[in-house]
């Protein structure tokens, strides 16, 4: 079940876990099919996501956490007596939210038997209803987005940008919780106050490929100022990268740093009213993890802000190609009507090759290279550059891929080469 404080998942299959006894003994769900490992306890706010399902009706997608009566069910048979603890703490699906806001318990209920399979039995139906009932006839204002849901990924556009930005800004303005990592209401409005003045970043397919394949490789990096493309901004990928599934980030300046957030998609395979409230309430995307960090502070290689910092070195470096993306006109009269400046978003794509970039491929007479009988690829790396007063400090650049050896030489067959291209991307369409 969902709840508040501490809450644990199995490190290994992601499922919440329950407890048993005091100290707690955790456990797997007793309906949760496994290949009968032993849980590994860690808390659900350490992972990115978690396999949850609807309290209600069991879909695979829960949104929100509510809070209300801790029920729970006794079954009493001839060898004891067995308690249930459903907890105080549900979590609910869009669907099932939707009808909850609506006033339409016995909707809920109905999803729930039919979901089961009890649409024909009336008795079971009616121990549904006195379970939900216990918990909604008691339960307590607001809710939590729950952000640890691994929704279908969802496409997002350069054109549709600056709405799914006023979108998730709202949403932090808003009554509605987040998780502890983004509770802090201070938090939320610097968040909120650094996405209306962001640059937005729209990274196409070519250069997702090339940061996600970078940040793979990442070195521990140093945060400074003058690393990031833009005082405040809302990045959003082509697709979701690296294992975490990261859909969009941003960075927001505050008195003493920057907050990173990383984001994921929400709301992928809904429809009808569901969706509606959803685009309405929350918007394209929910926050995955948030950290704060300050000047010169170091973030190791694989912290999970490496596509993030993967793709502003990138574009330090002079890697990218920048352009600006043609936006919708209702969207552009909306900006006006409240006297807000044009929404003005980059695509960043891969800059054109201009000949060979590689730090040798030709090789003078007596080089050492010059007896190698073949020429090789070396794959793409990290190299500390120096930059700065007197070169004292240094930089993580990319090297792309690149042949290694005298140009009269054949090139060795057994190498596997990934190549990015730089094409154009195709015009954005409504």
């Amino acid at each position: 079940m969902t709840a508040t404080r501490q809450e644990m998942a199995c490190q290994i299959c992601l499922a919440p876990l329950n407890t048993l006894g005091s100290p707690p003994t955790y456990v797997h769900p007793i309906q949760l099919t496994t290949d009968g490992h032993e849980p590994v306890p860690v808390p659900v706010s350490q992972l990115d996501t978690v396999h949850r399902t609807c309290d209600f009706c069991g879909d695979p997608f829960p949104t929100w956490t509510l809070l209300g009566g801790d029920v729970a069910a006794i079954a009493i048979g001839t060898t004891g007596g067995l308690v249930q603890n459903f907890g105080h703490a549900w979590a609910a699906c869009a669907t099932c939210q939707t009808y909850i806001d609506d006033g339409r318990n016995d909707k809920v209920i109905d999803r729930a038997a039919q979901t089961l399979g009890l649409g024909n039995h009336p008795e079971a139906r009616e121990r549904i209803q006195q379970l939900h009932l216990a918990f909604l006839n008691t339960r307590v204002p607001g809710r939590t987005l729950i952000t640890t849901t691994a929704w279908p990924a969802t496409a997002i556009t350069a054109r549709e940008l600056p709405k799914v930005r006023d979108r998730l800004a709202r949403f932090y303005r808003g009554s509605d919780h987040l998780p502890l990592a983004l509770a802090d209401t201070d938090a939320r409005q610097q968040i909120a106050a650094g996405l209306d003045r962001s640059r937005l970043f729209w990274i196409d397919s070519d250069f997702t490929d090339l940061a996600e394949y970078a940040a793979q490789k990442l070195p521990d990096v140093t945060i400074s100022r003058d690393l990031m493309p833009s005082t405040d901004g809302l990045l959003v990928w082509s697709r979701p990268v690296t294992r975490r599934q990261i859909t969009a980030a941003s960075w927001t300046t505050t008195s003493d740093g920057w907050h990173l957030v990383n984001y994921r998609t929400i709301g992928g395979g809904l429809d009808g009213r569901p969706l509606q409230r959803l685009r309405e309430h929350v918007g394209w995307l929910a926050p995955m993890s948030a950290v704060q960090v300050h000047e010169q502070h170091l973030l190791p290689g694989d912290h999970s802000a490496a596509a993030l910092l993967a793709t502003w070195l990138l574009v330090a470096q002079q890697a990218a190609e920048v352009t600006t993306a043609e936006i919708d006109r209702v969207l552009r009269r909306s900006y006006a009507r409240t006297n807000r400046p044009a929404p003005e978003v980059r695509v960043v794509r891969i800059r054109a090759s201009r000949g060979s970039t590689s730090p040798s491929t030709r090789s003078a007479p007596g080089d050492p290279e010059r007896s190698q009988t073949s020429r090789f690829w070396v794959s793409g790396h990290w190299r500390n550059q120096p930059y700065g007063p007197g070169r004292a400090l240094r930089r993580p650049v990319y090297i792309n891929p690149f042949l290694r050896g005298p140009d009269d030489v054949p090139i060795k067959l057994s190498t596997t080469v990934r190549m990015l291209g730089s094409r154009k991307p195709k015009p954005e369409t409504s």
